[in-house]
């Protein structure tokens, strides 16, 4: 799916969709944690270990995108922007697929 025009975060946001889709209940799971934390940027689930977790894992997988300005972030700051995009792809999972 084309979630942005910038190649980049296509490529980071298309990356977060396949890791969410690659558990065959990834759906259920989504449902189930948007309505229980609904007040979280990624309704926790990234934070709960369903995807990247390490600060290295992440950093690489912007740095594969193409960032280049990554090794200047904090690791809070790339996480609560990786959470920040987790919880943009799955509002836009929810919204496209039925249940």
């Amino acid at each position: 799916m084309k979630y942005s025009v910038n190649p980049k975060l296509n490529y980071v946001l298309n990356a977060i969709e396949e890791s969410i889709l690659a558990n065959e209940d990834a759906m259920n799971e989504i449902v189930r944690y948007e309505e229980e934390f609904w007040y979280e940027p990624d309704y926790n689930y990234a934070q709960y270990g369903n995807l990247l977790v390490y600060h290295s894992d992440i950093r690489e997988l912007y740095e594969s995108a193409g960032y280049t300005s990554i090794g200047r972030m904090s690791d809070d700051a790339l996480w609560r922007t990786y959470l920040r995009q987790v919880g943009y792809v799955i509002r836009e999972l929810i919204a496209r697929v039925p249940f």
